[in-house]
């Protein structure tokens, strides 16, 4: 008779705790209380403004393609005609660069340039007075004889960029001034997304 309950108070028990297991379940139980909602922290102190950037490309200036008013045939050893450029002002005559350019046929010129064998010619532009709004483009002979035709008497235009530069176009070698009259007009336009 021991045996047997001793057989049995195990099975007993096995039977009591699965009762228990499988008779409870999840929704059987009471929702708990919902805590307290945290203060909010305070908001950090705003931080300081940084520095202004440098003068990007959006700055710079370019005209259309202008024809020339020199006259067919030039019958002197000096010639100019003024080509008008309203944005000029007294911080571009005194920081900026002014880059100008003649085009005939496909080929496109920096100026100032020179022209050497059947043709003597020598090209400049200059700024009449700080206060004006005209680039005067002059062609002078080389060879002191009449001029005839000028070899760039086709179209002209100018490149106006303010005093600063975006860094994407300082040099290599850190200087913060860009010599832009040494870079080619593809270089410029291509620089300053100039269309043409």
């Amino acid at each position: 008779m021991k045996f047997k309950t001793n057989l049995i108070r195990p099975i007993l028990r096995m039977l009591f705790i699965s009762l228990l297991f499988f008779s409870c379940s999840p929704e059987d139980g009471n929702d708990g209380i919902d805590g307290i909602d945290g203060i909010d922290g305070t908001d950090g102190a705003d931080g300081a403004d940084g520095a202004d950037g440098e003068t990007g490309t959006a700055n710079v200036i370019y005209s259309d393609w202008i024809a020339s008013d020199f006259p067919d045939t030039i019958n002197n050893n000096f010639d100019q005609w003024e080509m008008y450029a309203p944005e000029l002002t007294q911080e571009i005559h005194d920081t900026g660069a002014i880059l100008v350019y003649a085009r005939v046929g496909t080929f496109i010129y920096s100026i100032p340039t020179s022209f050497f064998g059947t043709t003597q010619e020598k090209w400049s532009f200059r700024l009449l007075d700080i206060n004006d709004t005209l680039i005067a483009i002059r062609v002078q002979s080389i060879d002191e004889s009449n001029i005839g035709t000028p070899f760039l008497n086709g179209d002209f235009r100018y490149v106006i960029i303010p005093g600063g530069t975006s860094a994407s176009a300082r040099p290599a070698n850190g200087s913060s001034q860009v010599d832009y009259s040494s870079m080619s007009y593809e270089e410029i336009t291509s620089l300053f997304n100039i269309p043409d």
